[in-house]
């Protein structure tokens, strides 16, 4: 079976410890990767089948995959098929053999457990834990056995099905109904974007480790660019007495690697958990900044914790100093502030959203995450909105985004609670106060991680309890990091008057907003990429499987009817991704160029969790649509673009429209010359300055498009004789139909009752 083959590879390949930087990085630590898993009846606990080869991280789905339980769920409509996995509660276990010496304590630390579980080690339970993004750590000491195998069990309990009704708002009320009770990844109840693959699973590693009577368990690093660092250091203790802890800070990426602080505190310890504050400073210190503005440079911090002159453990992670403020956008209303200053220079935010790059988290592996973030880097983008229906990433993601230079902005996991209420009850604010504030500790460190969200599309008003509780674990974690209630919550804008309320560009460009944080067009993924993962009888015509792949079937063919194109499948892939590319372009440059009244994009969506007809602009084998062409030449920091109208144009039509040169660098151009080709044709050259920061009219092109060529416009930007930007416009796309009435008020009502989103007036 190739699939079975594949995916034993990928779980094979996950088991190495790459060279990235592991939150509290332990030498000493290893790993549980094999585990064995069995199916249980949810009543009777009986189990039902033999032992089956488990592999962690992973979860239950892949497992099930490489048994050959099941159909791979990408394929056709196997999907469904997976359904029934959720009625089940799934047994894993795994051996190990320990050896403490005494007075040493014996961790086996659960990064990711997805989401209602049970352990047990040699019989006796160990946890009983709720959510997905918390880890849980188990000191195992006093049950490990000597001479023999210790036997752990982890229990996953099934969480269920939904059954749908076949009446819109009665699905759409019972899906809130489940998911909003849960912290699990949103999108695995189903998302038009992703299959529904609720599952289960130890999704992130296991990791075993010895230390003495002080365990080093989390640290979180504040800095200011003066040099300045306080160290808050939690320590779980079995004993009471003095300890030492030194530490140690030298660059991590840069420079000779030597040591440029060391230094001893005393502190006192108690049992259980005790937080020690330390602060020092560090001499001249390497700012971290995004890729476009300067070098990521990142310093390693090491912690080691000695009792009675004995080191007892020691732990490692990586930082980086920088600081950030935001101001008010100007010509904006009152209270947008989105205007970004990283060390004091303004950053334009030219960003993606990003989700889940796996809706079978056993498939993802490290080389994923290098390849997408690779792609983004290569696409000029400097953040992703680390949207909230999805998940708290791996480590590798953030250690990327670190050394690449791209900023994040992280999403709690709400999403899309839009006609009922989230639970007040302490329980379920309790549950979303550990789940945050767990997500704060594993990644608050990365310089990367510029704000945090309560998460994606609910009313904050209706809200306010959740949120509160959000945001005092914010204020107490990392107070120093911006917190949104939610997106869109505080200026910034989810703006769908096209593709889901079937408008056009002018729908765009009069959203008064101060952040576009969500705005996007359906578009199908390469023909490759369908014939792997759809059956040839069912490729074309289009029909129920494009759909179960997400296609939105009627708002796809508004806007394809605006395009001519052979009706094939070849036809219609290559028409909705030129329209995609139209979009994505338009709009991008439309805000670049009157930036800062505007300060940012995150076009919905960078990648995709399953091979989807969507919004994405790299599918799900990693193949670039054409508007990811397009946005790499509409993101980058020096951006020569057309302020072209809403309109079409034909050959031997006249064109006229305004050049601007955009530059984001914080450094001046001098003296780039500017070519213009209509048609092929070459229409205009000029020298101008681009000045740090800025954008300006270049000219006014007036010109008439060649009778015989197509209806094109490419303009190029050259430093001596280094080309170092250029743009391409379809001038034959147009899509002529904004909102109507009806859809601006329907986009109204779900704005503001769904989202409490009411758009500011402007003074």
């Amino acid at each position: 079976m190739k699939i079975k083959a594949a995916l034993m590879v990928l779980v094979l390949a996950l088991m190495p410890v790459l060279g990235f930087a592991a939150h509290l990085e332990r030498r000493q630590a290893g790993e549980l990767g094999k585990f064995q898993f069995a199916q249980l009846e949810k009543k009777s606990d009986k189990q039902k089948g033999g032992w089956m080869p488990g592999y962690v991280p992973g979860d239950v789905i892949t497992d099930l995959v490489i048994a050959d339980k099941l159909k791979h769920p990408y394929h056709d409509f196997n999907a469904k098929d997976a359904l029934w996995v959720n009625n089940y509660d799934w047994l894993y276990k795994a051996e190990f053999n320990a050896a403490p010496a005494p007075g040493e304590r014996f961790w086996i630390l659960f990064h990711g457990l997805d989401y209602q579980s049970q352990g047990t080690l040699n019989g006796e339970e160990i946890f009983k834990h709720t959510g997905m993004f918390s880890r849980v750590w188990v000191d195992a000491t006093p049950l490990l056995k000597k001479d023999e195998p210790n036997q752990l069990e982890v229990r996953l309990f099934g969480q269920g099905n939904l059954h749908t009704t076949g009446v819109n708002y009665l699905d759409q009320l019972q899906f809130e109904s489940v998911r909003k009770k849960v912290t699990k990844t949103q999108m695995s109840y189903g998302w038009d974007f992703a299959p529904r693959l609720i599952g289960a699973g130890i999704w992130d590693k296991v990791e075993t480790f010895k230390t003495g009577p002080a365990m080093i368990q989390d640290l979180g690093i504040k800095t200011k660019n003066s040099g300045e660092i306080e160290l808050a250091l939690a320590i779980d203790s079995s004993s009471t007495g003095e300890a030492v802890v030194k530490i140690t800070v030298a660059p991590a990426n840069f420079g000779d690697k030597k040591p440029v602080f060391s230094k001893e505190f005393a502190v006192l310890l108690s049992p259980g958990k005790t937080v020690h504050n330390l602060r020092f400073s560090i001499p001249d210190p390497k700012l971290w900044w995004t890729w476009e503005l300067g070098d990521q440079n990142l310093y390693r911090l090491t912690a080691e914790v000695s009792v009675k002159g004995v080191s007892s453990d020691s732990v490692s992670e990586t930082f980086g100093f920088k600081e950030v403020a935001w101001e008010q956008n100007p010509g904006a209303p009152e209270g947008f502030i989105w205007v970004l200053k990283l060390n004091g220079k303004r950053v334009f935010l030219r960003g993606a959203n990003w989700v889940p790059p796996e809706a079978m988290l056993g498939q993802l592996d490290d080389a994923r995450y290098e390849k997408l973030i690779k792609l983004a880097r290569e696409a000029n983008i400097n953040i992703f909105r680390v949207w909230g229906g999805g998940n708290r990433e791996r480590d590798i993601f953030y250690d990327l985004a670190d050394s690449t230079g791209i900023l994040l902005w992280q999403e709690f996991p709400l999403a899309c609670i839009f006609i009922e209420k989230f639970p007040t009850d302490e329980q379920f604010l309790g549950l979303v106060e550990q789940e945050a504030g767990e997500i704060i500790r594993v990644i608050r460190n990365h310089p990367s991680v510029l704000l945090y969200s309560g998460g994606n599309e609910f009313d904050t008003r209706r809200n306010a309890p959740v949120v509160e509780r959000m945001r005092k674990v914010v204020k107490e974690l990392d107070p120093d990091r911006r917190f949104i209630a939610a997106s869109p919550a505080e200026g910034d804008s989810h703006n769908w008057s096209v593709w889901h309320r079937r408008g056009n560009l002018l729908d765009y460009y009069s959203d008064q907003h101060a952040l576009m944080s969500e705005f996007g067009l359906q578009a199908y993924p390469a023909e490759s990429t369908l014939e792997k993962y759809i059956s040839p009888k069912l490729l074309w015509p289009i029909g129920a499987v494009h759909k179960f792949h997400n296609l939105g079937a009627k708002k796809m063919q508004k806007y394809l009817d605006a395009l001519p194109h052979p009706d094939t499948l070849e036809g219609t892939i290559q028409a909705s991704q030129r329209l995609q590319a139209y979009y994505y372009q338009r709009s991008t440059e439309h805000w670049r160029i009157r930036k800062y009244r505007v300060s940012g994009t995150l076009f919905w969506q960078f990648n995709e969790p399953w091979p989807a007809i969507c919004w994405s602009v790299i599918d799900y084998e990693l193949t670039p649509k054409l508007a990811y062409e397009r946005i790499q030449d509409s993101y980058n920091p020096l951006l020569i673009a057309a302020d072209l109208a809403v309109r079409g144009w034909q050959p031997g039509d006249d064109l006229s429209t305004d050049l601007f040169l955009v530059n984001d660098f914080d450094r001046k151009f001098s003296n780039l010359k500017i070519q213009a080709f209509a048609g092929g044709d070459l229409v205009g050259t000029w020298v101008a300055d681009a000045e740090p920061d800025s954008s300006a009219k270049l000219t006014a092109l007036k010109v008439k498009l060649p009778a015989d060529e197509p209806a094109t416009l490419e303009l190029f930007v050259y430093d001596g004789d280094k080309l170092v930007s250029k743009n391409s416009y379809d001038l034959e796309v147009y899509d002529p139909k904004p909102s109507g009435a009806l859809m601006r008020t329907v986009d109204k009502v779900v704005n503001e009752v769904g989202m409490g989103d009411k758009e500011k007036e402007q003074k």
